[in-house]
């Protein structure tokens, strides 16, 4: 286990929606450590959760098969969210933007609009086949 100061910690997870919850718990954990305050945290694990919600129904297609890997990491003042799913990737530019008026009324498409409006960087890596992974990082 790693000090408060700063450390790492990777989870590998099943393709499930029941993992939000764990999520959720983690963040608000590893941020405190960081310094972040109980406001920041809620904006913080909502992004952190979009994107794992993201992984296991778009990236991994709730495959029992497949796994997603959170990997938190924090030091005083930072925190760093990697989380990588097993899927074949997408185009982020054939993301629609859910704040154009047709999209407005939608039930879903607002996740990755969400995290780059909590997060400081969000940075999205597809390898062929290999997955994806989304990294959230917030500064103090």
């Amino acid at each position: 286990m790693s000090d408060a100061a700063s450390g790492v910690e990777e989870f590998v997870l099943p393709s499930e929606l029941d993992v939000l919850e764990r999520i959720d718990s983690l963040t608000g954990k590893y941020g405190k450590l960081a310094g972040f305050n109980d406001s920041s945290l809620m904006e913080i694990a909502i992004a952190v959760v979009e994107a794992v919600t993201n992984a296991v129904v778009h990236g991994n297609d709730m495959s029992e098969d497949k796994k997603v890997t959170v990997r938190f990491e924090w030091s005083p003042g930072v925190f760093e969210v990697a989380v990588h799913d097993e899927g074949g990737g997408f185009d982020i530019d054939r993301v629609c933007d859910p704040t154009d008026p047709e999209r407005r009324m939608g039930t879903s498409g607002r996740g990755i609009y969400i995290m780059r409006e909590v997060m400081d960087s969000v940075v999205f890596e597809m390898g062929k086949g290999e997955g994806t992974t989304v990294t959230l990082k917030k500064a103090i």
